[in-house]
């Protein structure tokens, strides 16, 4: 009896010291952020920022949206309290959406309290809207009610393994907008044309926090390729002899590239080569020739696409130079590698405008499929 007293006062005083959960919450009371949105206020409606939350079908039928209006990305917050009855739970957050015209002011206010927020995770995937991002969020929520977060989650996280777009989180925009000199890209999204979902459109430049610049596809295409993103993607060719259309189909390549920085005198010289690797996917003969069984037919095909590429990113380099007067393809570290002390008070002023940068596109095909 003695010692099943004891047995008992034990595992009373074991079960006074064993953890439990006394605050905890269900699931149902939280109202869980998986996209947000910022938009300039819509039209009668104060403040300077509209925050629309993209909220998970917890105990719902379909997925929900809330906007809030205030002066501040906290202001918005406080509002939710005073109106929703959920608990407001960033932890999931994945992408953060900017509408155009919010782009044109300052956006390091809602980049600033995202990251001292502790739930968010600094690999948010960041996304252009061109338009409002209320009004495409409540587009797609009526196409897909239950499944609008997971598409925009996909479509920006699996961008680089289907097209020459970058997929740009909340770090790499924050890091860019406190380094000189330099730009970010993130993809620009807007409803499709064909009304049944969203497309990505190209993609937008950041620079001070600011956008400075909207790109289309093929520019998109130049940027990455400039800038060493991995990516991967179709490219399109057109082959002419003699000034007429021999052939014209479409590659699937991946990308890589190497930077050599010299000095010519005072000026910088960058030596950028860019290589493309894969396979022919499709091809049309518009005119039969006895050469198009043979390995020349297949090295005329990837000059022209070297060829049009190369085109293609002296273009974005003439407008980086030109207009932009920034570096959007990240080769200023290369030469801060080597000359630090010298470069670093000249990119307040500008520095990438003054260097030259040479650009050289090696395409390798490694089959060809039937040729005839």
């Amino acid at each position: 009896m003695k010692l099943r007293g004891m047995r008992i006062v034990f595992i009373l005083v074991m079960g006074s010291m064993l953890c439990g959960c006394w605050d905890t919450i269900d699931l149902e009371e939280f109202d869980i952020c998986l996209v947000a949105g910022y938009d300039t206020p819509p039209a009668g409606e104060t403040g300077k920022i509209a925050v629309t939350a993209l909220l998970a079908d917890v105990g719902e039928k379909s997925e929900k949206i809330a906007t809030h209006s205030a002066r501040t990305v906290g202001g918005t917050r406080e509002r939710r309290a005073y109106s929703e009855a959920r608990h407001y739970n960033l932890a999931q957050l994945q992408v953060m959406l900017i509408g155009k015209d919010f782009a044109q002011q300052d956006i390091k206010g809602v980049i600033d309290i995202n990251l001292r927020e502790p739930e968010v995770k600094s690999s948010v995937n960041v996304a252009l809207v061109d338009g409002r991002v209320e009004e495409l969020l409540q587009f797609m929520v009526e196409k897909n009610p239950r499944k609008t977060s997971q598409i925009l989650i996909n479509l920006l996280q699996t961008l680089p393994d289907r097209a020459f777009v970058p997929s740009t989180s909340l770090h790499e925009l924050s890091t860019a907008f406190y380094t000189p000199g330099m730009a970010v890209a993130v993809p620009v999204l807007q409803v499709a044309q064909n009304q049944q979902g969203v497309e990505v459109t190209g993609s937008a430049l950041f620079v001070n926090d600011r956008i400075v610049a909207q790109l289309d596809r093929e520019e998109t295409r130049a940027l990455v390729l400039l800038s060493g993103r991995k990516t991967r993607g179709w490219l399109p060719f057109s082959l002419y002899k003699d000034g007429k259309l021999v052939d014209e189909g479409t590659a699937f390549v991946d990308n890589k590239r190497e930077v050599e920085v010299s000095r010519q005198g005072d000026l910088i010289v960058f030596d950028i080569k860019v290589q493309m690797k894969g396979r022919l996917v499709e091809h049309m003969v518009a005119e039969h020739s006895s050469t198009l069984h043979d390995s020349q037919h297949l090295k005329e095909m990837e000059q022209a696409i070297a060829r049009d590429l190369q085109l293609q990113m002296q273009d974005f380099i003439k407008f980086m130079q030109e207009e932009l007067q920034v570096d959007a393809i990240n080769i200023t570290p290369y030469a801060l590698a080597k000359w630090r002390r010298e470069i670093t008070p000249q990119l307040e002023q500008g520095f990438i405008e003054d260097v030259l940068i040479n650009v050289e596109v090696n395409v390798i095909l490694q089959n060809t499929g039937e040729l005839g």
